[in-house]
């Protein structure tokens, strides 16, 4: 689980996306059923934390604060009401949001971008408890504005450490031991950190058109595996 942590970090720290699905997949069979998703919310609030650490000039507090709001209201939504709704589709608007974004023509919200975003801070962060990983969602609104490959990672990053974060705060409110598990958190958490190092140096290294690219299909693939899991 080190290893693949390790391994799930470093690509999420080069394309922004990818590597906290990758590691929820990896996870059953390894970690105990009931401890997949609380155990996950504490490796990717410090993976995506660390990420946001090490690129923190990158940072956009008008989008972020935005996100901050929503997902606080989110956390409250899927505390109080959650379980109560139908959310089996739910995936299907996300997918199909990520793909207008990535693939659209270019259409502008008539919203604010602070609506926009306190919109998507509710929405990631709810839903997240349920389908695990929806990061993809406020990557995709961050590419649709066209920032460079270093805010957009990083902004997302701070997102998702937003969204873990109070996750793992239910989690704790629901009376998870996240003590038992101790060992398994510090030696995934020491892989994260490392794999968001070592994918934030390499991430340079990529020149900016294959970057926005390969952003653009991994979101577009991850899209669709929602679609695909949803109706089969």
């Amino acid at each position: 689980m080190i290893a693949i942590a390790l391994a799930t970090s470093t690509l999420t720290a080069i394309t922004g996306v990818g590597g906290g699905m990758i590691l929820v997949a990896a996870m059953p069979g390894l970690v105990p059923a009931a401890a997949i998703v609380p155990v996950h919310a504490v490796v990717q609030l410090v993976s995506n934390s660390s990420r946001a650490l090490f690129g923190w000039r990158f940072l956009r507090r008008d989008f972020v604060l935005a996100f901050i709001a929503g997902a606080i209201a989110g956390g409250v939504v899927a505390a109080g009401f959650l379980r109560q709704i139908d959310l089996d589709y739910i995936p299907l608007f996300i997918a199909a949001y990520i793909l207008f974004s990535v693939w659209g023509p270019g259409f502008e919200f008539k919203i604010p971008s602070r609506i926009e975003f306190i919109t998507i801070g509710l929405l990631q962060t709810a839903l997240s408890m349920v389908v695990a990983t929806t990061g993809p969602m406020g990557q995709a609104a961050l590419m649709r504005r066209q920032l460079e490959r270093d805010p957009l990672v990083v902004n997302s990053a701070l997102m998702m450490s937003i969204t873990h974060g109070i996750k793992m705060l239910m989690f704790a409110l629901l009376g998870f031991a996240f003590f038992d598990y101790w060992r398994l958190i510090a030696g995934m958490s020491a892989g994260v950190i490392a794999g968001a190092w070592l994918g934030t140096h390499i991430r340079y290294k990529i020149p900016e058109d294959r970057y926005r690219l390969a952003l653009r299909w991994l979101l577009t693939l991850l899209a669709l595996r929602m679609v695909a899991i949803t109706l089969w």
